[in-house]
């Protein structure tokens, strides 16, 4: 009776023409193809052994002729097309394969870009020296207050006239964080900050400058307090 060891033995002897079969150089023939337009012409493709990082480039017309080991796995990769891999480790062993590879344009889904001006710094000087709230309430003056000091006090404090300068509160806002991405514009084009547009908001609510310092500090002491802040936002914030 045959010991486990001779079993064993005598499966691997018959186990190995099978494996000699897959270790075995082929030839692997075929055609690249645009999926949506097969007349199309591929640019730069190349057929490359994912083993051994060899490759070719295929014919103009995307013919190719490729050996390799029938366990390989070969890549097919052109400019402007998703990268396609197929491997014939499954297939019936045999000395030449023949195949149709069809392969599928990249698509890129880009974001919605705004592009804003630069604007210069004395027109951003000019724009903060329009911040501030107005008076919105209307009165013909100071001998209406004298004459008539129920009529103007109603007017000076109806909910009409809070409401109005409550809009106005809100516009000067708004002011004053377009006066701010203007100055982020500016200092991102000099190397100053490096935000994107989409961080212009979040960094305003982290500096939590007063309207009162935007329109008394100097352009240096501007640059320098928000160079500052940006430092930290910089690590904290993102």
């Amino acid at each position: 009776m045959p010991s486990i060891k001779n079993i064993y033995i005598l499966f691997f002897i018959s186990f190995l023409p099978f494996c000699n079969v897959f270790s075995q150089n082929v030839s692997i023939v075929g055609k690249v193809y645009d999926r949506d337009n097969p007349q199309a012409l591929l640019n730069k493709l190349m057929v490359i052994n994912k083993r051994t990082n060899m490759g070719i480039f295929a014919n103009a017309d995307g013919t190719f002729k490729i050996s390799a080991e029938q366990s390989d796995t070969i890549l097919f990769s052109a400019l402007g097309y998703l990268q396609k891999k197929i491997c014939l480790a499954d297939s019936a062993p045999k000395k030449n394969f023949y195949v149709d590879v069809a392969l599928s344009k990249l698509y890129f889904t880009l974001k919605e870009v705004s592009i804003f001006p630069v604007k210069s710094l004395n027109e951003i000087q000019k724009e903060i020296d329009k911040l501030g709230v107005k008076s919105t309430y209307m009165t013909n003056g100071l001998a209406d207050a004298v004459s008539s000091p129920i009529s103007y006090l109603y007017e000076r404090f109806s909910k009409f006239e809070r409401s109005k300068r409550q809009v106005a509160e809100w516009e000067n806002e708004e002011l004053k964080r377009d006066v701010l991405k203007d100055l982020f514009r500016v200092y991102v084009k000099y190397d100053v900050i490096d935000l994107s547009d989409e961080e212009f908001d979040a960094f305003i609510k982290y500096l939590n400058l007063s309207e009162e310092f935007i329109q008394n500090a100097t352009q240096f002491e501007l640059v320098m307090a928000i160079k500052g802040k940006y430092e930290n936002f910089k690590y904290s914030w993102r």
